[in-house]
């Protein structure tokens, strides 16, 4: 079963030889005059009467077609736009209480790219009301009066993207941005994509047209779907396991995935076709790339030339495009005309000093435009066993300007564990000098140094006489003690305190900086070295995603690493690079 029923098989038989007699309808779109009925005719052959003749090649039970009336014939004026007119105040004091469809005032001014953008001086063509009757009512006028600008009430068959493209008169463009405005101005609607009939739907008030949709044509001839409720849950949540990659990425990408509900796409302003995405996942761009993803290989070639007769920006990819995630990404962002996706055969900076290299599997790019930085996503493959990046690393990565998309199995990672609330504090030595900066420096690697401490070399009952002197900084290390001084002692005294198991070691008053630390370290014997260091993520394993290098001093304890640097690290970077087993930063 095809999943398309014909309801009147005299109307069948009139299409059909009408079809024919066109030569299979590709002449259907010839600019020369024609009914509405007549269009409608052709275009419903040329969809059913492919499928009949081979309908286990081209399934159609995911896509609908749906002709609707257009107004058209009937006398027009022109009105001369004024400073400060809206097309809504103009359409109000032109047809007062009457209605009128967006499309048909589109086809009256092909001129006019945007109708929401007018400008003074412009000359807009109107139909003059209640004259030249149109093929059938424009809207229901009812109540007799226009709804709230920044209102609509949803009718039955009503979608998302035809309020978006139809009613609000957008381009295919800017459609994302105004999905995203009319999802915040309405919270109580949990899936745009369903959307309630008779519920009064919010929209910006600058972009509301005061329009209803057109009713459906009442024809026969037309395709409907017939779905076997458990073949179709099957095919939707196999498509929903395809789309645990693509689904996440697309969000990073500013872009949206629909997936459930039915997504319109209207047909040179006579007709439209309803996609099942629970079959047929729509995935649109911010670029205004519009991608179907045809899992089962459900459209036919002549439906697609149909869609691309009307819409450039909508392309499609075939269940063998759609093998896995990977692939599926790869033929979604080859389509579009901002991103482009490139194996990632070398690191991606992040900084300069220290140096941090970041080493995704796949990138994802946005074009380049002056004084914006450019898009960028890395997409992270993990191996079997291979860990995700910490919670700190995967912050500081998206904070440099790359979206981070972990990916196991085919599927995209969800962020296990956040950042620590509480940043860690880096050791801060700039400023100091002297004995406040040895001080600081000996207390940061565990030791605990006395400030101004009497230190006695001989007393009275052992030597027969007192001898002591005031260290400005005394260290005890066992059995050794060491004073820091910054007034100079006679060598004589000194050779005296060495003896007795006391190292003097000068500091003056003005020192600072690598000089110092690396005078006082070598004094109380602390091992320290000067050279170049990499910290790296993971701290094992054959490849790495994260790495860190930079010159520094290390002073090696018992207990832990300090690597002093003479450089900012971002702020961001501060958590993944403290605290690690490699030891810890600070800043001189």
């Amino acid at each position: 079963m095809t999943g398309i029923s014909l309801q009147s098989g005299n109307a069948l038989k009139r299409s059909g030889t009408e079809g024919r007699r066109q030569n299979g309808g590709r002449r259907f779109w010839r600019t020369s005059a024609r009914t509405l009925l007549r269009r409608s005719v052709i275009l419903v052959a040329m969809i059913s009467l492919p499928l009949l003749s081979a309908p286990l090649q081209a399934r159609e039970d995911s896509a609908r077609l749906v002709l609707q009336k257009t107004a058209g014939g009937g006398e027009s004026r022109v009105h001369v736009v004024k400073k400060g007119e809206s097309l809504a105040a103009i359409l109000r004091s032109q047809l007062g209480n009457e209605r009128i469809s967006p499309a048909m005032i589109r086809r009256l001014n092909p001129g006019i790219r945007n109708l929401n953008r007018i400008y003074p001086g412009q000359r807009i063509v109107f139909p003059v009301p209640g004259r030249g009757k149109p093929s059938g009512p424009i809207a229901d006028n009812r109540e007799g009066k226009f709804p709230p600008e920044s209102t609509y009430r949803i009718r039955e068959g009503d979608s998302i993207s035809r309020i978006i493209l139809s009613e609000l008169n957008l381009k295919p463009t800017e459609a994302l941005p105004a999905y995203r405005l009319i999802r915040k101005l309405n919270p109580e609607i949990d899936d745009l994509n369903r959307l309630p009939t008779g519920q009064t739907l919010r929209l910006p008030p600058s972009l509301t047209l005061p329009a209803t949709p057109a009713d459906p044509l009442k024809t026969t001839l037309r395709t409907t779907e017939k779905f076997d409720t458990k073949a179709t849950a099957k095919k939707s949540s196999a498509a929903d396991d395809r789309l645990g990659m693509i689904r996440p990425v697309i969000h990073r990408m500013r872009g949206a995935v629909t997936a459930t509900g039915s997504y319109f796409i209207p047909l040179q302003e006579s007709a439209q076709i309803t996609i099942d995405c629970s079959m047929i996942p729509v995935v649109e761009l911010d670029d205004g790339t519009t991608v179907l993803l045809d899992y089962g290989n459900r459209l036919s070639e002549n439906l697609k030339a149909l869609i691309r007769q009307s819409w450039k920006n909508y392309v499609f990819l075939t269940a063998e495009e759609l093998h896995d995630g990977l692939a599926g990404m790869q033929g979604i962002v080859r389509h579009s005309r901002n991103y482009r996706m490139v194996p990632a055969d070398k690191p991606l900076a992040l900084t300069a000093k220290p140096e941090i290299l970041v080493f995704p599997d796949w990138l994802i790019l946005g074009k380049e435009t002056a004084g914006v930085p450019p898009y960028r996503q890395g997409l992270f493959l993990l191996d079997r066993g291979e860990r995700p990046l910490p919670a700190e690393a995967k912050e500081f990565i998206e904070k440099s300007g790359v979206a981070v998309t972990e990916i196991a199995g085919d599927r995209a990672l969800s962020s296990v564990g956040t950042s620590p609330t509480r940043r860690p504090v880096m050791v801060d030595l700039r400023g100091l000098k002297g004995i406040a900066l040895a001080e600081k420096l000996l207390t940061t690697l565990g030791e605990a140094p006395m400030r101004n401490a009497e230190v006695t070399v001989f007393d009275e009952a052992r030597n027969g006489f007192n001898l002591s002197v005031t260290a400005d900084l005394l260290l005890r290390k066992g059995e050794k003690r060491f004073i820091l001084q910054t007034k100079r002692l006679p060598e004589q005294f000194v050779q005296v305190l060495r003896e007795a198991g006391t190292e003097v070691i000068p500091v003056g008053e003005n020192n600072q900086g690598r000089p110092l630390i690396e005078g006082v370290l070598q004094g109380v014997g602390i091992p320290v070295s000067y050279g170049f260091f990499s910290f790296r993520i993971p701290e094992e394993g054959k490849r790495p995603r994260l790495t860190a290098s930079f010159s520094a001093l290390r002073a090696t304890t018992e207990r832990e690493a300090v690597y002093l640097i003479d450089f900012d690290v971002p702020p961001a970077g501060l958590p993944f690079l403290q605290n690690r087993r490699e030891g810890r930063i600070g800043r001189y």
